[in-house]
């Protein structure tokens, strides 16, 4: 399954030369002389990571004709395990993984690749283009704790078109996504509802959790989305990717006190000025204009495994790759703290590799 081919070190430092000199301008990796190498690299993970490693896998070989990506999914959790034991290039996830993952694996380096906001959805006929929410009322809907618009639009004293039950679209498979949903979730205390309207996660913040009974459990991003734009009396969480033609909710960010927008603008406030860990968390942000539900995305490789060709487009990705991120609604980190981060791993592995 894993196929790594290793060039010659200086035709390999040839490749990736910009990245010892900094992030000041725009740098570029030279393609290596034609026919010189001949290799694919492997990945798998994580399903919102997908996408973006999909359009990479294309661009990065017209740039580098030798070299190829051979992108899979299977989920975040699939990605770390998959990357730990060196069956694959490259681990995707779209969670940062757990402690004990960490501490059983010191040689697999996480690395923030792409940044991304997770956001609540819903059909049109619920409230027509607008729609509000707070972490609690996001609770109530996705715990089953109210489930029918109109009992929603009392208890929380706010105006809502529709009636009847509501349709609550889920995960199934395990997920980075709902790992984060999950987690933001967890935040619902630091809301203060004037009606006194008060939610408590108690489902835990795991990749695959135990929904209530009576919520519709698919599978992956695409089909949460695509569930909640043809049923009139559905919701679901989705990545910022996956929102066009449902109606994406405005979500309260108790941090900076607003109602903030899911964009790519926004998200890219939520990074601070100064990255110390890839884990960082970025919810619920103080900063203006930010984003409650900002997460970072990565990409795993192990240094006991690590091929130049892995480097190689792991580098890429991290600089003429971030003008591709906004092609499949994600959030480039060119010119932040995450890059930055990211390309001190990158010095670092370069001097891991034959």
């Amino acid at each position: 399954m894993k196929s790594i081919l290793k060039p010659k070190k200086t035709l390999f430092v040839g490749l990736i030369f910009g990245i010892l000199l900094g992030v000041g301008g725009l740098i570029f990796i030279s393609p290596p002389p034609e026919g010189g190498i001949s290799a694919t690299i492997t990945t798998a993970g994580s399903t919102t990571v997908y996408p973006l490693s999909q359009i990479w896998a294309a661009y990065f070989h017209a740039d580098i004709p030798g070299l190829s990506l051979n992108p899979s999914t299977g989920g975040s959790g699939l990605g770390q395990s998959l990357v730990s034991q060196g069956l694959i290039d490259i681990g995707a996830s779209s969670s940062y993984p757990k402690t004990d993952y960490i501490e059983d694996n010191p040689t697999v380096e996480i690395l923030p690749i792409s940044a991304d906001a997770l956001g609540v959805i819903v059909n049109e006929e619920i409230n027509g283009s607008v729609f509000q929410m707070d972490c609690d009322m996001v609770v109530a809907i996705f715990q089953r704790n109210v489930t029918s618009w109109e009992d929603f639009a009392t208890i929380f004293g706010v105006a809502i078109l529709q009636t009847g039950p509501i349709s609550v679209y889920v995960r199934s498979d395990a997920s980075g996504t709902t790992a984060t949903f999950a987690k933001w979730l967890e935040t619902a205390n630091e809301n203060n509802n004037t009606n006194n309207a008060e939610y408590i996660w108690n489902l835990g913040h795991e990749e695959a959790l135990s929904f209530p009974a009576g919520v519709n459990a698919v599978d992956g991003n695409p089909s949460v989305s695509s569930g909640v734009i043809s049923d009139d009396h559905g919701i679901g969480y989705v990545s910022l990717a996956f929102m066009e033609g449902a109606v994406s909710v405005d979500l309260y960010n108790p941090g900076n006190d607003e109602w903030i927008t899911p964009s790519i603008i926004n998200t890219v406030k939520a990074i601070p000025a100064n990255l110390t860990s890839p884990g960082q968390n970025l919810m619920n942000s103080e900063i203006e204009g930010a984003y409650p539900i900002a997460r970072l995305l990565f990409y795993l490789v192990n240094r006991d495994f690590l091929g130049t060709n892995t480097v190689t487009y792991v580098t890429w990705c991290l600089l003429q790759g971030q003008i591709h991120v906004p092609n499949v609604g994600y959030v480039p980190i060119n010119g932040t703290s995450a890059q930055s981060y990211s390309l001190d791993i990158v010095a670092s592995l370069i001097e891991n590799v034959d």
